[in-house]
């Protein structure tokens, strides 16, 4: 474990952790996502916002030019919480590492615009990639925690409508089953620097009432796997939602589909967003850059 990655474990725990475990509704990281401080970004990644499909998007250009590969990034935040802007860091050098344009979609936030809102969001703005020329083997989808989770449903969603699916999914901590507790939810409750147990539940309860939790579109593991892309999962050994991302990747596995997934010992819930200030999460966001550069057909 580096000094970086110690320094921000423990403040993550004096912070976060001891405010959900005073206040364990996901509603809580509204404020707390709100008021962070958008990050910087080099001079060379260009920001600005348009529209894709009707959706408020932020695109990420390096050297202010748009390129023929191009990521669309879902964020995270508990499908309550969070902005496009909060995971620059991330974003921008995703754009700068793989010269790509990098489009992170604004979608609608639960509780005001509950399932399926933020998935039909995300959707609009793929078509409109795909719709603007980009070629599907030269895109692909990622996201983190709730956003890991709609780029899963993503896939789904557009493989059952028929839709050109991307190159490749990247999944970092999602959450994959809303309708059962894979076993780390109890076993890393006290490992996991950052959330409380009995979070759980309130997602459900803001993200998708009156639904059934495991319908595939709201729990991807549930679903039909089979011709999905090639998937990347990263996901922490310590976080309660490892299990997510595990017993994920051995369904897809199982169903056909080329996964890597590699789970870390020691690091925090989507420790990639610290970018070049933790060096594990610089070696997280290279293996990133090269498992995408890998599934992109340049013919």
């Amino acid at each position: 474990m580096s000094i970086q990655l110690f320094v921000a474990d423990k403040l993550i725990r004096l912070t976060m952790k001891r405010r959900f475990a005073r206040d364990p509704d996901v509603l809580t990281l509204r404020p707390i996502m709100a008021r962070a401080q958008t990050p910087r970004v080099s001079k060379s990644v260009e920001v600005d916002e348009i529209s894709l499909g009707g959706v408020q998007t932020e695109r990420l250009r390096p050297n202010g030019r748009e390129s023929k590969h191009a990521i669309l990034y879902i964020h995270g935040g508990g499908f309550v919480a969070g902005h496009p802007a909060n995971h620059r860091t991330l974003t921008s050098l995703l754009a700068g590492k793989l010269n790509a344009t990098v489009y992170a979609v604004d979608y609608r936030l639960a509780p005001e615009h509950a399932f399926p809102a933020a998935l039909e969001d995300c959707a609009s703005a793929y078509r409109a990639l795909i719709a603007s020329g980009i070629a599907p083997k030269n895109l692909a989808v990622g996201g983190d925690s709730a956003g890991g989770n709609l780029t899963l449903a993503l896939g789904l969603k557009l493989k059952s409508e028929t839709v050109p699916l991307p190159a490749a999914l990247v999944a970092l901590s999602p959450a994959t089953d809303l309708a059962a507790a894979p076993p780390s939810h109890v076993s890393n409750a006290r490992s996991d620097a950052m959330f409380d147990a009995r979070m759980f539940p309130s997602v459900v309860k803001h993200y998708c009432p009156g639904e059934d939790p495991a319908n595939p579109l709201i729990s991807p593991i549930r679903g039909d796997l089979r011709g999905l892309p090639p998937t990347l999962i990263q996901c922490s050994r310590d976080e309660m939602l490892r299990d997510d991302g595990v017993l994920m990747a051995e369904r897809l596995k199982a169903a056909g589909v080329d996964v890597s997934l590699e789970v870390w010992p020691r690091v925090f819930h989507v420790w990639q967003v610290a970018g070049n200030l933790i060096p594990e999460s610089r070696r997280a966001i290279a293996n990133i850059v090269r498992f995408v550069a890998s599934k992109w057909d340049d013919s």
